[in-house]
């Protein structure tokens, strides 16, 4: 399994931390069963974000990317990746993470330039990646295209302002959402004009044609005429149609400005006319080929002022519902549909493979809903842009001199075909191309190694880049090497803060996973904010957020509370909510239980001065042993399924509820004719120093939690490695080749007696929920009979139980059956067994007798009470209801709320009669 490697832009947040402990517990739970797991980590060179990141920390001093050469540029950005990359190294190893560092690797490495290289070669020698002339995503602050998926789509309404980032890079408000009615006037017509409706008037001046809709009988007669461009003197533009035209859509006529819109662009491509076809705005987002007095402006200031060259040609604004603004993800700037030579590589057979693979189950994806996630981007058949406009990354290894192109590794293969004066092109690939190779480098592609099948068993993953990613490894697997990358594919949900939101610097809520750890006040989360290369109003909105939500800063909790707290959500679930401030709270109580237990066993180690094991005869001893069993069965089940929070929950409950709250408290003791239930804690033993039973607690427990702690390692690193240490005196590290798996322990299965101490445990529960209902002292006694069905019985020969159960619950179980007499309905109080099929009749000892009558007495007095007071609020109600002059909509109100009265006088009048019953009986 490889880690997903973490750009080099900054440190790890919480969403990484999720994918550490899930990717971890992974891992550590295989080696605990004795399999060889391989968990490589990685670094992503990052290209656009890593150049974004560079470029703000440059300019805070003075330094601009174009002021310097590529080669200086990209050593910054090297010193940059390297700080990166030890800091997240650290942040990675203190939160636990098991990794094999010998196998680490950089997308930017020569291996992986090597592996990237010959990729690419091979795809284009196959035809699958070609150089041509496409509309593109164009960032203007990034200069460079981006693909689709990097492309954020923001919902705009009528007349709303958007901030974007200006020519300073300082960010500015840019109104959207306006509809500009334009008059374009007939050639050879002095009345006679066509409108149409722009959002974008400073593309007028690479306006080609009006397109109309070929049956919109408005425009028929002006089908093949020519209209005047409003802003260009003289130039004509041609009327043509097309069938992509809405007529329902604004005035029902089209400008087409095929550089500057995808469906203008098509509709060009389509015309039979030969359209001359130009930019207006160039790579920075400027103003090029238009009026003279505009040229070199940004486009978001020249939309006003073409407003006034166009004169009595702007007829203001129309109705308009808003739409969508296409932004960059990593510099918030507004996409510009632009066309632009760039490669391509064309994924549509690679995807349907891909697709075919998940179909089949080739490749299993965990949970599968979200296969339909992965079959959907397989859906996709844009081809692939590989070209960014950027200096860090992989140079695209191909030549060109003047028009002709050469793709070649081999610099000097160029030059013989195209001789000297050839260039390299200077873009480079977009980093999911580098990234999409991992299986394939780490496998040995490159030297010619058999591939492995697959080249990893686990995909692991947050399902936000299983398109980006997953989806792109799997497609070149498929192609370069015909084998799938991997078996299965787990994805995990999307970390959010409390209030719903995604993790974003901006906002202030992303969170350094140490800080967690260690704790930090809430000035040092301001400074630290402060430093980071955000812009100023991103610096002010960040500080706000931290200041509502961690005033006190966050308080210290260790990494196994942060794994705890990460892992006990379902991490398979879309989307993850964490509350920082409260985070580790229940890991830490987990922690404090595990110490308590330790330094118990600590103290039976200390008494009973035994090593070997010594065989006991209790049956409480067998019981703990079977549920061990059960539970290490249970854990492994749900870690085959991915159901990490289910496997926690069960160890969870294991060492809280089976050991600490059963087996060092209660014992059973069972024979084949019958079952006798008694209490004895291990603490009397150690108190009365019985050296006997000390061993044999001592003994069992050493075996529970031996086994135990190896399977919450895979959870909680630290504390379950350290207790091992030290209570059983082992080696640094020697919990790692301990091994646990459910065939070791299956011989201890017993599920009869599992079920006993199940019944016994509910019937306990039952007697403590009466006491709390009734509000009865502890010191009250309580006789009872327990009646079951044959189902529910523990063994089919169960037929009575001790009484000697009064030490934790205060109650003499006088016998068990599978049915009892009216007579015991009668003096009997009835209460049911949780999770059973059974009812506990409960009676009072005769020697609480007195407290009980007093406190039935009460309880009386109080429901009698309750119902008066529910009685006098039916009679008003139904005062109002008679009322001719209360309103019908009141009438109808005030009936429901009488009817739910009369429920409350109904119950509270069977709830007298039975404590009326309890009372008589009790005398």
């Amino acid at each position: 399994m490889v880690l997903p490697p973490p750009n080099v832009t900054g440190k790890l947040h919480l969403g990484h931390a999720l994918t550490v402990a899930v990717e971890d517990a992974i891992c550590r739970h295989q080696r605990n069963q004795g399999n060889r797991a391989e968990w490589i980590p990685g670094f992503d060179h990052a290209g656009i974000a890593t150049q974004v990141v560079v470029e703000k920390m440059l300019a805070k001093s003075g330094r601009k990317r174009q002021e310097m050469s590529r080669e200086e540029f990209v050593e910054e950005c090297h010193k940059w990746s390297e700080k990166c990359s030890t800091e997240i190294r650290q942040q990675l190893c203190r939160m636990g993470a098991s990794l094999d560092w010998n196998q680490s690797y950089y997308t930017l490495d020569p291996k992986f330039s090597e592996a990237v290289t010959k990729a690419f070669c091979i795809l284009e020698k196959d035809g699958l990646i070609t150089r041509g002339k496409r509309m593109v995503h164009w960032c203007p602050s990034l200069s460079s295209t981006l693909s689709s998926q990097e492309v954020n789509r923001v919902d705009v309404p009528s007349n709303s302002f958007l901030s974007v980032p200006g020519a300073n890079g300082k960010k500015r408000k840019v109104k959207f959402g306006q509809m500009h009615r334009i008059r374009y006037k007939l050639v050879d017509s002095e009345s006679e004009f066509i409108e149409v409706g722009t959002t974008r008037p400073e593309t007028l001046f690479a306006d080609v044609a009006i397109a109309v809709h070929p049956d919109d009988h408005r425009y028929s007669k002006f089908h093949g005429k020519q209209v005047w461009s409003p802003v260009t003197p003289g130039r004509k533009l041609l009327i043509i149609t097309d069938s992509a035209v809405s007529q329902e859509k604004g005035t029902g006529a089209l400008k087409i400005t095929p550089s500057h819109d995808p469906l203008d662009y098509e509709i060009w491509n389509r015309s039979n006319e030969k359209l001359e076809e130009f930019s207006c705005i160039d790579k920075n987002g400027k103003m090029e080929n238009c009026a003279a007095e505009l040229i070199g402006i940004d486009r978001f200031e020249a939309r006003e002022k073409v407003i006034e060259i166009l004169g009595e040609n702007y007829k203001g604004l129309m109705k308009h519902e808003g739409a969508q603004v296409n932004i960059c993800s990593r510099t918030g700037d507004v996409i510009e549909p632009r066309l632009a030579e760039q490669w391509f590589l064309d994924c549509k057979d690679m995807f349907e493979r891909s697709s075919e693979a998940i179909r089949t189950g080739k490749i299993q994806v965990f949970p599968e809903y979200q296969s339909h996630r992965l079959i959907d981007w397989f859906e996709n058949q844009e081809p692939w842009c590989l070209s960014r406009q950027l200096w860090w990354g992989h140079r695209i290894p191909a030549y060109h001199s003047g028009n002709q192109w050469i793709v070649t590794s081999d610099e000097e293969e160029a030059r013989r075909e195209l001789g000297d004066q050839i260039q390299q092109d200077q873009d480079v690939l977009d980093t999911w191309f580098s990234s999409s190779l991992v299986p394939l480098v780490k496998n040995g592609w490159l030297e010619g190694s058999p591939i492995q099948t697959p080249s990893l068993n686990v995909m692991e993953t947050g399902w936000d880049i299983s398109g980006f990613w997953v989806a792109r490894m799997i497609a070149l697997n498929l192609k370069l090497a015909e084998e799938s990358p991997f078996g299965k594919v787990v994805l995990h949900g999307l970390v959010r803060d409390n209030e719903g939101r995604k993790m974003s610097k901006s906002l202030g809520n992303v969170i350094d996973p140490l800080d967690v750890l260690d704790g930090i006040t809430y000035e040092k989360m301001v400074e630290k904010v402060k430093e980071s290369a955000l812009e100023e109003p991103e610096i002010e909105n960040a500080v706000k957020d931290l200041t509502k939500r961690f005033p006190n800063g966050i308080s210290r909790c260790g990494p196994d509370a942060l794994r705890f707290a990460l892992l006990k959500y379902d991490v398979l679930a879309s989307d993850i909510p964490l509350d920082v401030g409260n985070l580790a709270l229940d890991g830490l109580h987990f922690c404090n239980k595990l110490w308590n237990l330790a330094a118990y066993y600590e103290q039976l180690a200390e008494k009973s001065e035994v090593i070997k094991d010594v065989d006991s005869d209790r049956l409480v001893d067998e019981w703990i042993m079977a549920r061990l069993s059960s539970t290490v069965s249970a854990v492994d089940g749900h870690m085959a399924k991915f159901s990490l929070h289910l496997a926690l929950s069960t160890l969870h409950k294991f060492i809280t509820a089976d050991i600490c709250d059963v087996y060092l408290v209660t014992y059973p003791k069972i024979h084949l004719s019958f079952i006798i239930f008694f209490q004895e804690s291990t603490k009397q033993a150690l108190w009365s120093n019985d050296i006997q039973r000390i061993r044999q607690a001592r003994s069992t427990l050493q075996r529970v939690l031996q086994p135990t702690l190896v399977q919450l390692n895979a959870f909680m690193p630290f504390v379950s490695e350290h207790i091992y240490e030290r209570i059983f005196k082992r080696e640094p590290g020697s919990i790692l080749f301990d091994v646990v798996k459910p065939s070791l322990f299956i011989f201890h299965r017993n599920e009869e007696l599992e079920d006993g101490m199940r019944m016994i445990t509910a019937v306990m529960s039952a007697v403590r929920s009466t006491r709390q209902k009734l509000q009865l002292s502890q010191k009250l006694v309580f006789s009872g009979i327990l009646e079951t069905k044959p189902a529910e019985m523990p063994p089919s020969d169960l037929r009575r139980l001790a009484d000697d159960v009064t030490q934790t619950c205060g109650l003499e179980l006088q016998n068990v059956c599978r049915e009892v007499t009216e007579d015991v309905k009668k003096d009997h109080m009835a209460c049911p067994v949780p999770g059973h099929d059974a009812t506990l009749w409960l009676r009072i000892d005769s020697d609480s007798k007195a407290a009980f009558l007093e406190s039935l007495r009460k309880q009386l007095e109080k429901t009698v009470i309750r119902q008066e007071q529910f009685e006098s609020k039916v009679a008003s109600y139904e005062s109002i209801c008679a009322n001719p002059n209360t309103k019908p909509i009141n009438v109808l109100k005030t009936k429901r709320k009488a009817e739910n009265a009369r429920k409350v006088v109904e119950n509270a009048k069977e709830e007298a009669e039975r404590i009326e019953r309890l009372i008589e009986n009790q005398r």
